[in-house]
């Protein structure tokens, strides 16, 4: 939700703008359509185990949703654009966003916060941490790189980081399982899901859930 702060805006606007009152009409809009239409479908990051599909879990469970995941939010909105599914889920801290904000025939329309699970640097159970002196290769998305410096532990530190991109979390997880890098920066599912053992951990993160529809609200219910 944007506040308008342009010469524009009619006199009083500001002082009468509820944010709360917004956030609950968006909210109570959004889920009155769910439990009017079946077989309602929501788009999010997968494999199973990531944190947009534990989230992308809640909602359905609660509002009878379909959850359909993708390998990459790329083709999360382009699926969504060709309205294989009708709606999109897409965490605040995905780098991307801006592009489902922006684009003309998308629409916000709700948010909501949520935490996700336990994040942290995991190792093989079989390897243990990388020895030497050389560069250590760290399976990861881009969003969460910077967890590494804050839990590093200290036999680790000054090493130099090859940076082993990852679609996921759980692909992190299955990155290392699979010998292509040294550690992965996961969740707690992906340690569990592919049989990694934490290093260090931190807590999960408070984000915020956006929810896409598409502009029109031209979907057609599935049954």
């Amino acid at each position: 939700m944007a506040m308008r702060t342009d010469a524009a805006a009619p006199q009083g606007t500001l002082s009468a703008w509820r944010p709360a009152e917004e956030l609950g009409a968006r909210w109570d809009e959004l889920t009155g359509l769910w439990a009017e239409r079946s077989g309602v479908t929501l788009g999010t990051l997968g494999p199973a185990g990531t944190s947009s599909h534990l989230a992308a879990g809640f909602l359905a469970e609660r509002y009878g949703l379909r959850v359909e995941l993708m390998p990459t939010f790329d083709d999360v909105l382009s699926e969504l654009l060709a309205k294989s599914f009708d709606f999109a889920l897409v965490p605040s801290a995905y780098q991307g966003l801006t592009r489902f904000h922006w684009h003309r025939d998308l629409r916000l329309r709700a948010f909501f916060p949520q935490a996700t699970p336990e994040y942290g640097i995991a190792e093989r159970p079989d390897t243990g941490l990388p020895g030497g002196t050389g560069p250590v290769a760290v399976a990861a998305m881009w969003e969460v790189r910077r967890i590494y410096s804050e839990v590093v532990p200290p036999a680790l530190r000054g090493r130099e980081v090859r940076w082993v991109d990852a679609a996921s979390t759980q692909h992190a997880a299955e990155l290392l399982r699979d010998g292509a890098a040294d550690l992965a920066l996961t969740n707690a599912p992906g340690v569990r899901g592919h049989g990694l053992r934490w290093v260090s951990t931190r807590p999960g993160a408070e984000i915020i859930w956006t929810l896409f529809g598409h502009a029109r609200d031209a979907f057609a219910p599935r049954t």
